[in-house]
């Protein structure tokens, strides 16, 4: 099996793993994680968010990891958060001043978006980046939907590149995660413990 055939069982398995969580299950988690993210016991990754100005976040879909209570948390505490909108073939990411309807849009992908009036943000203004993702090796090498969006946006941030944040479920832990030149790997994996999603 090549490293594309690989991935693409991967994503298979997991994009079935997320459609078997309940829309209860995932508003309990989506409640859960500021306290979650923000309770964490690591150093460098409180540092990190507490001195962030700007953090770019997702929204979240198809039973991907609900982002959306944790924005919420860091905009009440001051901090600046954008979002991704996809242009043609390329990715950026626009602030948002809350998550309300007016603020985004849905694209033909059914992803909500930044609206299209708003302005890109320079990516090195940005400090932390809430990846979304498929799966990750224990290593934090991402495996993503296969756009490439996120590994060449960062990738072309160079060595000023934000600080990576992966937020995943347990069965996203995949040991057998190719990994190439490209793809790129998170500073920090935060593991959503199963009891908290298992029905």
């Amino acid at each position: 099996m090549d490293i594309n055939e690989e991935k693409s069982r991967i994503r298979k398995e997991v994009k079935k793993r997320r459609a078997e969580l309940s829309s209860a299950v995932l508003a309990e988690i989506e409640n859960l994680l500021p306290d979650f993210i923000l309770g964490i016991e690591d150093e460098e990754l409180t540092s990190v968010l507490e001195k962030a100005k700007r953090i770019a976040l997702y929204r979240s879909v198809r039973g991907e990891v609900p982002v959306d209570k944790l924005a919420e948390a860091l905009m009440a505490s001051g901090k600046k958060c954008c979002f991704p909108r996809v242009c043609d073939d390329r990715m950026v990411f626009c602030d948002c001043e809350n998550l309300s309807d007016s603020e985004f849009e849905v694209s033909s992908l059914g992803i909500k978006e930044p609206v299209g009036t708003k302005s890109p943000v320079d990516p090195h203004t940005i400090d932390v980046v809430v990846l979304p993702a498929v799966a990750y090796n224990e290593e934090g090498t991402r495996l993503g939907m296969g756009g490439g969006y996120y590994d060449r946006y960062i990738g072309a941030c160079g060595k000023d590149r934000p600080y990576l944040l992966g937020i995943c479920y347990e069965f996203q832990i995949c040991s057998d995660v190719p990994s190439s030149d490209q793809d790129i790997a998170a500073d920090f994996v935060a593991v959503i413990p199963e009891e908290i999603y298992g029905e």
